[in-house]
């Protein structure tokens, strides 16, 4: 059997673990959107419809 003190600690552990992961995540999506935002990658309206090099 496992102590509840055990018990307790491992499920800690893996919450320290999963908020630091969300974490690191977190803040690489946002230094891609802001990298993303300052170079003017972003389309806006209807640009996204027709595939590049076809025409008409």
């Amino acid at each position: 059997r496992t102590s509840m003190s055990k018990k307790r600690i491992r499920k800690n552990i893996w919450k320290k673990k999963t908020y630091f992961s969300i974490v690191q995540y977190y803040s690489l999506a946002k230094s891609q959107y802001y990298s993303l935002a300052k170079s003017g990658s972003f389309l806006s309206g209807k640009e996204h419809l027709k595939p590049k090099g076809f025409s008409g």
